[in-house]
């Protein structure tokens, strides 16, 4: 049974939900849901378009979507994730923004335990004041820019899907050029147009949204970096400070959820 379905047979319930296990690069279609939704990773990474906006969600990050929206998901590594679909007839408000933000430990706790109880609403005011709760912990959050990593042009696809199982391939934009039959000036020219940046920064970003899952685990930083294709743990220190403004140790004592 869809979702839909779920929410047409359960028309008063303040909150359903389902878990989903998709493949890296499986790509939705574009859809919507009278419901609003939450959309949260535990593992894996997701490319997703709202409403004509694109965003990256890693593990530790959600998105809400409100309800009647069109949306889609790419998978940019194999992916789970928890989906929560809100009652806009309920008796809590969500407003109508889309939002893409962290997920603290109580968050996340907070967003399981709802999945747990979700179909067996038998305390409903109990339901209510945590769905309460799940409003202003996502109004609160702090919101989470990743740059886009998936391109259009069936080029860069074939290098990004390379990189996504082989983030340390050392080849040169020449040799990608060769590699993929473009020239290293239209290569150029498509991360200019599909990313507002170059091919090199574009390549380094592919590598350190990666790292994200990396730094679950227990690897050293080191290995890690070594992983990836830097040449030492500083330049990969360097690169991700960069881009997250911290460094990959403040980012796993900060963000990474047990």
């Amino acid at each position: 049974m869809t979702i839909n379905e779920l929410i047409k047979k359960y028309p008063s319930r303040q909150v359903l939900s389902n878990t989903y296990d998709l493949p890296a690069h499986f790509s939705e279609e574009l859809h919507q849901h009278p419901w609003h939704q939450i959309l949260f990773p535990i593992s894996g990474l997701l490319q997703s378009e709202i409403a004509g906006k694109n965003v990256i969600v890693p593990h530790n990050g959600l998105i809400f979507i409100p309800a009647n929206t069109l949306h889609k998901s790419v998978s940019v590594t194999r992916t789970q994730f928890l989906a929560v679909f809100l009652n806009p007839k309920g008796a809590v408000d969500y407003g109508h923004s889309f939002k893409s933000c962290l997920v603290s430990a109580f968050l996340k706790e907070l967003i399981v335990l709802l999945i747990d109880q979700g179909l067996d609403n038998q305390a409903e005011q109990m339901t209510t004041n945590m769905l309460s709760v799940l409003r202003d912990q996502i109004t609160i959050a702090e919101r989470y820019e990743i740059p886009l990593l998936i391109p259009k042009d069936r080029r860069l696809l074939a290098i990004f899907k390379e990189l996504n199982q082989q983030p340390d391939l050392p080849l040169t934009l020449a040799e990608w050029a060769v590699k993929v039959g473009a020239s290293q000036r239209t290569l150029s020219r498509l991360c200019a147009k599909e990313f507002n940046q170059s091919f090199s920064m574009w390549r380094q970003n592919i590598r350190l949204v990666l790292s994200l899952q990396c730094l679950e685990s227990k690897q050293s930083i080191q290995d890690i970096a070594l992983e990836l294709g830097y040449q030492s743990d500083s330049a990969y220190i360097h690169a991700f400070k960069g881009l997250f403004n911290q460094t990959p140790s403040q980012y796993r004592k900060r963000y990474l959820l047990g």
